[in-house]
């Protein structure tokens, strides 16, 4: 559908009222925060939440003033400048919430979570305190990613194409550790690949699996309290996960091998209980870098060189992304958030900076070269895409209300899965509803980077919801998910029309193995096979898997 074609636009405006934070709570005081959006519960599977209207066409936009943000219908925006039109939030009362993974609130967030699942299943360079460098600072040589933000899989979005099967079958899944009634749920965050195994973290042990039949190979064991990290991404086969009996222990894997590299323990470790919870980690080129919420550090991985290291101030790091670059949000005091393309060569100093407007929070990074990343508030998540080159805003798009179904994982920076970032393209996959007559009605939408303008809309036909997936061969992949009624598929979208194309089918009836069933579960195509992939196993759930495999 081409621009300014939007039958099922909402007529409300696309912002919600945004509340300047006010500081950090009191000592011993959680600020209460929204459940994060994400997969649904079982047994609905992929279908996102509801609420649906097709976007606007986007004005051109090459940022703002800097003032603070406040919502408003979309009309064309002012000259350019840094920040979003409008007056100055009325202050709000009491402690900030976030509305996303703000440090102090995640411990709100994970815990939310955990309600959830029961009731579904019964040379240290402070960097991020010294602000960092200018707007003014060249462009990073490195080139823009092919796909999204480098995700679970390990590897630039788009990089495992290759051959594949028009009708995929089962391979092969490894089912999940129990988890003890009293542990309540365990993470187990990450999935890489070799040529030859699929590695995954599970529970107190990391262990890799022969491509083709899934048998495994071998494992490393890494004993844990069960809701440590892992970073996403790797760098010449080696991955990096967090453990320990208060997750204080890092280990770098050669995945390869099948063995570890070196293992280092955390910064100012002393055996409390929560003294790392909540951590993010991040691996870009040959640095990996771990944020928790009293601190933060960076390594470099061929020689474990501390790179840098930061403790608590009034500003400090609030997560971290990697891939084609390595990218930090800063929180100062709870009333700033920036942005900063991080250079580990010379000690974690900032290439450059952004600051994200006044009541608006970073809550996601989507993508790291371009530089994307998802703006929220304290009442929601996620509101804007923002668009960042050499640290000034180049482009925003809203997000509506219940527009755009916005997956992720939990709530670190870099959990997001189905927003897709090319060199000049962003593809946002809508939320879904069903009409009276039971045809679903879905869809992803393409927008110029540059510009924040939508380019087009392209919905499936019959009964079938869409989510974006990755980059195959140019084109945008996308997954129609199975439901009891509807076979699974795979398509492609050509990037320059939105023109629909089969790419591959699932088996009739392999809704079942399809199903994800758990809150945090995402999607991963690598090396022409898709996998469904857990990041959380719940106590008191029967059939829960680590890795689904179809090819």
């Amino acid at each position: 559908m081409p621009p300014g074609q939007n039958p099922y636009a909402p007529t409300q405006a696309a912002f919600p009222q945004a509340k300047a934070p006010q500081g950090p709570p009191p000592p011993g005081q959680v600020p209460p925060a929204p459940y994060p959006p994400g997969p649904p519960a079982p047994p609905q599977g992929p279908p996102p939440p509801p609420g649906y209207g097709y976007p606007t066409p986007q004005p051109q936009q090459g940022g703002w003033a800097q003032q603070p943000y406040a919502p408003g219908p979309q009309t064309p925006p002012p000259p350019p400048g840094y920040g979003w039109p409008g007056q100055q939030p009325p202050p709000y009362p009491g402690a900030p919430t976030g509305g996303g993974p703000s440090r102090n609130n995640r411990l709100t967030v994970i815990v939310a979570a955990a309600v959830a699942a029961v009731l579904l299943i019964g040379g240290g360079v402070y960097f991020a305190t010294k602000g960092g460098g200018t707007s003014n600072d060249a462009k990073p040589s490195a080139p823009a990613s092919t796909g999204a933000k480098n995700g679970a899989n390990g590897g630039t979005k788009g990089a495992g194409g290759g051959g594949h099967n028009t009708n995929l079958a089962f391979k092969w899944d490894k089912a999940a550790d129990p988890v003890a009634q009293a542990d309540n749920l365990k993470d187990a965050l990450g999935l890489w690949f070799t040529d030859t195994y699929a590695v995954k973290n599970e529970i107190d042990k990391v262990v890799a699996y022969d491509l083709t039949t899934g048998a495994p190979a071998w494992t490393v064991p890494a004993p844990s309290r069960g809701d440590c990290t892992a970073a996403r991404d790797t760098y010449q086969n080696r991955a990096a996960i967090q453990y320990g009996p208060t997750c204080n222990k890092i280990m770098v894997i050669d995945l390869a091998a099948g063995k570890p590299l070196w293992t280092a323990t955390l910064p100012g470790s002393t055996g409390r209980k929560t003294e790392f919870d909540y951590s993010e980690m991040a691996i870009s080129g040959d640095t990996v870098g771990v944020d928790w919420l009293e601190g933060s550090i960076g390594y470099r991985i061929s020689d474990q060189k501390v790179l840098w290291q930061s403790g608590n101030g009034n500003c400090e790091d609030d997560g971290y992304a990697g891939g084609k670059q390595f990218v930090a949000v800063v929180n100062c005091d709870y009333q700033t958030y920036k942005v900063q393309v991080v250079d580990p060569a010379n000690n974690g100093a900032a290439k450059w900076t952004w600051t994200a407007p006044v009541g608006t929070e970073v809550n996601a990074i989507v993508s790291t070269d371009p530089v994307v990343v998802l703006l929220g508030t304290q009442d929601r998540t996620y509101t804007d895409v923002a668009t960042i080159v050499n640290g000034r805003l180049q482009s925003r798009v809203s997000l509506g209300t219940e527009k755009y179904d916005i997956a992720d994982d939990g709530t670190e920076k870099q959990s997001v899965h189905n927003v897709l970032v090319s060199q000049d393209t962003l593809y946002l996959s809508l939320s879904s509803k069903s009409d009276s007559n039971g045809q679903v009605l879905s869809g992803i939408v393409a927008f110029d980077l540059a510009s924040g303008r939508q380019k087009w809309i392209s919905k499936p036909g019959g009964k079938h919801d869409i989510t974006g997936l990755d980059f195959v061969d140019g084109k945008v992949l996308a997954y129609e998910p199975a439901d009891y009624e509807v076979q699974g598929a795979l398509v492609t979208l050509d990037p320059a029309t939105g023109a629909t194309s089969p790419y591959a089918s699932f088996p009739q009836g392999a809704y079942d193995q399809l199903d994800p069933g758990a809150l945090h579960s995402y999607y991963v195509w690598h090396g022409g096979q898709f996998y469904i992939v857990s990041k959380t196993v719940y106590a008191g759930e029967s059939g829960q898997k680590y890795v689904v495999a179809f090819g």
